[in-house]
């Protein structure tokens, strides 16, 4: 959705940060978004025991505690 991108674009920009949309072949689920949370967490060092992880279905990005930016 290009309009969720520029809205989205216009936030990073608020924050200093930039918006890197996926390739149109890869936005058919969430698996591509998770994967590259997960590789930044993982070069940040932030780890979670599998015991510890959980799935919530409803979980909103908004409410994620992004720990591996300054």
């Amino acid at each position: 959705n290009h309009r969720l991108q520029e809205m989205l674009r216009t936030m990073c920009r608020a924050r200093g940060a930039e918006l890197c949309p996926t390739d149109d072949r890869y936005c058919i689920d969430n698996g591509a978004m998770i994967a590259q949370a997960g590789w930044e967490m993982l070069r940040a060092g932030q780890v979670t025991e599998l015991s510890q992880s959980g799935i919530t279905q409803r979980y909103r990005t908004d409410e994620v505690e992004v720990t591996w930016r300054d």
